[in-house]
């Protein structure tokens, strides 16, 4: 019988898991170069100057620790702050969706902005500089999802389904243009920054970009939203979700590296009381230490090949390992009795000596 793992994910998990990388629908954005740092990282080019494109720790759109993605203006009159992404590829004949979560504080001085390139707008008409949206969002302190979409080729529709959602109601406050590919498209990119703010104190926080073919396993936007919302406990993702893998393989939930959480439940049978039924047979240390010496480990308990191989699950090896505790247990108790019975044997054995030294 296979184990479940419940896993009740929290903090850093629950903001990686929401950006990790699906099979079905994964983020075609790199984000491993996504730490602390200034200036360009991995795939995002920096828009502006090293100085004004810091990512730094802060508050999430989840409310939770998470690095984000400061776009800080020098006074100047241009790009300050955020990011092009290198070229990635893409099939034409699939419709792609964009996402990034944004943040103004201080002022409405900038312009915000989420892009792509080498589309074409709904009307099939090139566009060399195409944004899904520019502008200001409603309020400032405040987070909202930027959502758009690139039609695939053969997509006759003209309806923009992208908009802003706020980060704490979830409504859709406002719409924004869709495009769609050229026949033949290969790639595509993905920008996201503040232009033309002279105010130094104003701040863009940026979090999370996000682009996913869009083909049914994809998260819903209420399910993102949910994850995001402070007030939210729960997120849904229909497909197997690995991160910083494409291959999650047979598990639902498969990570490649390390993972931080203050808790795991893990569900498993076969618990190892039935050591101490009175029907169960206790190895004695002579087959054991038999065991020992022929196979290297442990009766029961699988070796270091095995486990380099295939790994160990959680539940079934603390089930396992629970099982020698109980064993050791029971030969301590065997023990302390033998003691006990050598110790009234010695006893008895110096009072009948004492006995006979008096009698003579």
């Amino acid at each position: 019988m296979r184990r479940k793992s419940l896993l009740p994910v929290t903090g850093l998990l629950l903001a990686s898991l929401f950006f990790s990388k699906q099979s079905s629908a994964q983020n075609l954005l790199d984000l491993q170069s996504w730490i602390p740092g200034q200036g360009s990282t991995g795939i995002f080019t920096k828009a502006g100057l090293d100085s004004e494109s810091t990512r730094e720790w802060g508050e999430g759109p989840n409310g939770k620790r998470v690095v984000l993605w400061k776009a800080q203006p020098d006074g100047n009159y241009d790009a300050d702050g955020g990011w092009t992404t290198t070229a990635f590829g893409i099939n034409h004949n699939n419709t792609y969706r964009y996402m990034v979560w944004i943040k103004m504080t201080n002022s409405f001085t900038g312009t915000a902005y989420l892009g792509c390139g080498g589309v074409l707008n709904l009307a099939g008409v090139a566009d060399p500089n195409p944004y899904f949206w520019y502008g200001k969002p409603p309020k400032l302190d405040r987070w909202y999802l930027l959502v758009g979409y690139i039609h695939g080729s053969g997509d006759a529709s003209t309806t923009s389904y992208g908009g802003i959602y706020d980060g704490v109601t979830g409504e859709k406050v406002s719409a924004m243009n869709d495009f769609k590919f050229p026949v033949g498209a290969t790639s595509t990119n993905h920008r996201s920054f503040l232009f033309y703010d002279r105010n130094t104190d104003d701040r863009l926080y940026l979090y999370g970009p996000r682009v996913e073919v869009v083909n049914g396993n994809e998260p819903s936007i209420a399910a993102i939203l949910g994850i995001q919302n402070a007030s939210a406990e729960q997120g849904y993702f229909a497909g197997k979700v690995g991160i910083k893998t494409t291959s999650p393989g047979d598990y639902d939930l498969a990570v490649n590296g390390k993972i931080r959480t203050k808790e795991v439940r893990v569900e498993t049978a076969n618990w190892a009381d039935y050591v101490f039924k009175k029907d169960y047979k206790l190895p004695t240390l002579e087959q054991t230490e038999k065991h020992i010496k022929e196979k290297g480990h442990l009766p029961g308990i699988p070796s270091e090949a095995e486990v380099k191989a295939e790994g160990i699950e959680v539940g079934d090896m603390n089930a396992k390992l629970l099982k020698k505790i109980e064993e050791l247990t029971l030969y301590l108790i065997e023990l302390k009795k033998e003691v006990k019975e050598l110790k009234t044997d010695k006893l008895k054995f110096t009072n009948e000596i004492f006995k006979r030294g008096n009698l003579k």
